[in-house]
C-alpha cells in the first residue's frame, strides 16, 4: 500500500507534468520537426510528435475522466478504455498509414459481433503496435469488454493504473507470480460481452525468442513440442499455462485465434517505414467451447496444432 502511494504520489504527476509540457510547448516543437523534416525526409518528426501529441492530448483527458468516475461501475471505465484505445489508435493508423484489412475471418467476427457467449482471444505477439491493434479490434470494432494481464511496471502509468484496477485485469509480476492463477481469477464469471485476451507467446517475436522457447521445451523435457517449435519459423513456441487456465475457468466460452502480419520489427523499422502506405492483415479461426478438448495433455497438443496454424499463415502471408 505504501508503495502504491507512493507512486501515486510521485510518478504519476511527472507524467501528466510531461503531458501538459509538451501540449504547451507544442507551436514551437513544430517548427524544430519541421526543421529535422528536412534531414530525414519524408516528414518522419512531423509524424512522431503528431503522435505523441495525440496521446499525451488523449491520455490526459482519459486521466481526467477516470477521476471524475471514480466509484463508477465497469461499463463507464471500460467506455474511457474504449475512447482511449480507439483515439490512439486511429491517430497511430493514419499517422503511420496504415490500411488494416481482416481477411477470412467470417465465423470469427460474426461470434464476436453477436456477444451472445464469452470469448478467449488467443493473439500471437509479432511487432510493435500489434497489442494496440488487437485491443481496438476487441473494444471498437466489436464492443467486447476485454480482460488483460499486464506486467505490474504498466501500473507506474496513472491510466492504465485506475483502468486495470477499477476493471476485471491483472497486474502480475513475471519474475515471482503465480501468472496462472492470476489468469484463472480474471477468466470467471464471464458474461456475455466479456473476452480474455491472452499473448501465450509472452513476447514480441525475434529469432532469439524463438530459440529460447525450444531452449525451455528441451529443458523440461517436452521433446515432442520442442520439435514443434523448431518447426514454426515465424513465431515463438505457446506458453500454454495462461491459455490453460482460462481454458479451465471458462469452460462455456469459446476461443478465437488472431494473427496477424505487417507490423514492423522493432521500432527501428517502424520509423523506416513511416512515409510510406502500409498494410497490415489480420485473420482469426472461431472454435466453439464444445469443440475444445479435454484434459490437460490434450489441450497442450491442440494449442501447439493451432499455433503450427498461425505460422504457416504467417509465412504465406508474408511470402508475396
Amino acid at each position: 500500500m505504501r508503495s502504491l502511494l507512493l507512486r501515486r504520489a510521485l510518478v504519476a504527476p511527472l507524467i501528466l507534468g510531461i503531458e501538459f509540457s509538451l501540449l504547451v510547448f507544442a507551436p514551437f516543437l513544430a517548427v524544430a520537426s519541421a526543421l529535422l523534416s528536412l534531414l530525414f525526409g519524408g516528414r518522419r518528426p512531423i509524424r512522431v510528435l503528431a503522435l505523441i501529441l495525440a496521446w499525451a492530448s488523449t491520455h490526459i483527458a482519459s486521466v481526467g475522466a477516470c477521476v471524475v468516475l471514480a466509484g463508477g461501475g465497469h461499463r463507464e471505465h471500460y467506455g474511457v478504455m474504449r475512447w482511449f484505445v480507439g483515439t490512439i489508435s486511429r491517430a497511430a493508423l493514419r499517422v503511420a498509414r496504415v490500411r488494416v484489412e481482416v481477411r477470412d475471418s467470417g465465423p470469427a467476427v460474426d461470434v464476436l459481433k453477436a456477444r451472445e457467449t464469452p470469448v478467449i482471444a488467443l493473439s500471437i505477439h509479432s511487432g510493435e503496435g500489434d497489442s494496440l491493434l488487437v485491443l481496438d479490434l476487441l473494444l471498437r470494432h466489436y464492443r467486447r469488454n476485454p480482460r488483460i494481464v499486464m506486467h505490474q511496471a504498466l501500473a507506474l502509468d496513472p491510466l492504465i493504473d485506475m483502468l486495470g484496477n477499477r476493471l476485471p485485469n491483472r497486474f502480475i509480476d513475471p519474475r515471482g507470480g503465480d501468472i496462472e492463477v492470476e489468469i484463472a481469477a480474471m477468466s470467471r464469471d464471464l458474461g456475455p460481452h466479456d473476452a480474455v485476451l491472452i499473448f501465450p507467446e509472452g513476447g514480441n517475436f525475434t529469432p532469439e525468442r524463438r530459440l529460447k522457447s525450444i531452449e525451455r521445451l528441451l529443458r523440461r523435457g517436452h521433446r515432442e513440442q520442442a520439435e514443434q517449435a523448431r518447426s514454426m519459423e515465424h513465431i515463438s513456441a505457446p506458453r500454454p499455462g495462461g491459455a490453460l487456465a482460462a481454458l479451465e475457468s471458462a469452460p462455456d466460452a469459446d476461443v478465437v485465434f488472431m494473427a496477424h502480419c505487417g507490423f514492423p520489427d522493432g521500432f527501428g523499422e517502424a520509423w523506416r517505414e513511416l512515409p510510406e502506405t502500409t498494410p497490415i492483415l489480420v485473420q482469426m479461426w472461431h472454435v466453439p467451447a464444445g469443440e475444445i478438448p479435454a484434459g490437460t495433455e490434450a489441450r497442450i497438443a491442440w494449442l501447439f496444432g493451432w499455433w503450427k496454424t498461425l505460422d504457416q499463415w504467417v509465412g504465406a502471408t508474408r511470402a508475396p
